[in-house]
């Protein structure tokens, strides 16, 4: 089956109309992985952001679909001065990988990090049990 991992990551532009363009430009590279890639990104932000986010996701770094995610954020930071990404993996295993590149990517940690939690949902005790100590 393979280790599987959710991912995230955010693009970060100066403008939404420096966003537009750019989403516009994968597009027409004739690129049918970056096109993919895109497509499977929101664009649809008030704010200049593009994020893309994936559970339960084979993320190999030779994968072409992995390598069309990573060329959309390199590309932004090199054609965009002000932009800057964050990507985080967090693995089956609980193993977490983050990269950021571009400009000042203080602000976009408000966007992605991990929260490890347990939750229980376990039945109510019988009025009468103790708990030991």
């Amino acid at each position: 089956m393979g280790y599987r991992s959710n991912v995230a990551y955010v693009i970060r532009f100066h403008t939404t109309d420096e966003r537009d363009v750019f989403t516009e430009l994968v597009r027409h590279r004739r690129d049918d992985a970056m096109t993919e890639a895109i497509n499977d990104c929101e664009t649809r932000y008030e704010a200049p952001i593009i994020t893309y986010y994936a559970e339960d996701i084979k993320w190999y770094e030779s994968f072409d679909y992995v390598e069309a995610h990573n060329a959309i954020m390199a590309w932004a930071v090199e054609l965009y001065k002000n932009s800057g990404y964050r990507i985080m993996q967090v693995g089956e295993d609980g193993t977490e990988t983050v990269d950021e590149g571009g400009d000042d990517t203080t602000e976009l940690h408000e966007y992605i990090y991990a929260s490890h939690q347990v939750h229980t949902d376990f039945p109510r005790l019988k009025e009468s049990a103790t708990t030991q100590e």
